[in-house]
């Protein structure tokens, strides 16, 4: 069993988040269309269904996840800063995904939020092997398919309850960019101590 361990991904820290042909790698924790709350374990670095007890599991009590849902490997929104200490988060646009499926994305948004005072905006994403590819901004995105920043929005608002989630605002493809750059050179930085 040990062997098996030491043999797996460390979806966290083994995965690189830059491709050759300038995108970013996602890990998908959450499948489009699915409510139990998946997350990294980051001291394994594996993907495990949140535990609430001993014997209860997360399960969003409200409508399934509008899009696939995963994290950047190599990020981090430090505690120190104000963010939550967990790796930046992704909505990828596009068909549902299996969990534990690492995807070529665009960036082409960012919604800036809070989480019970925490710092926890979203990028926003599109996968390289789906129809929504052919966005690659935030401008493009609204005109192409109208409607789904305010879905997300809405989602994000209410799927823990009133007064959880604040929105703060939308950000372009620059503002994602800008995000992602400073939560992996803060991973890099914490990595370094």
């Amino acid at each position: 069993m040990e062997k098996e361990v030491k043999e797996r991904t460390n979806f966290l820290h083994d995965i690189v988040p830059f491709t050759s042909d300038s995108l970013i790698k996602v890990v998908i924790e959450i499948p489009a269309g699915t409510n139990q709350k998946w997350e990294v374990n980051k001291t394994s670095g594996q993907i495990e269904w949140e535990q609430v007890s001993r014997d209860s599991f997360r399960v969003v009590n409200y409508l399934p996840y509008p899009s696939n849902y995963g994290f950047v490997p190599q990020t981090l929104l430090a505690e120190a800063t104000g963010g939550d200490g967990d790796p930046v988060d992704v909505f990828v646009l596009g068909a549902a995904v299996g969990r534990g499926a690492v995807l070529k994305v665009r960036m082409v948004g960012l919604i800036h939020m809070l989480d019970n005072g925490e710092s926890d905006s979203k990028l926003l994403a599109v996968n390289s092997e789906d129809s929504y590819f052919g966005v690659s901004s935030l401008e493009m995105l609204n005109l192409s398919y109208p409607g789904v920043i305010d879905i997300l929005k809405l989602w994000l608002m209410h799927y823990k309850g009133p007064g959880e989630v604040d929105i703060l605002s939308v950000g372009d493809e620059v503002d994602a960019i800008h995000y992602f750059n400073t939560a992996h050179e803060t991973y890099l930085q914490q990595k370094i101590k």
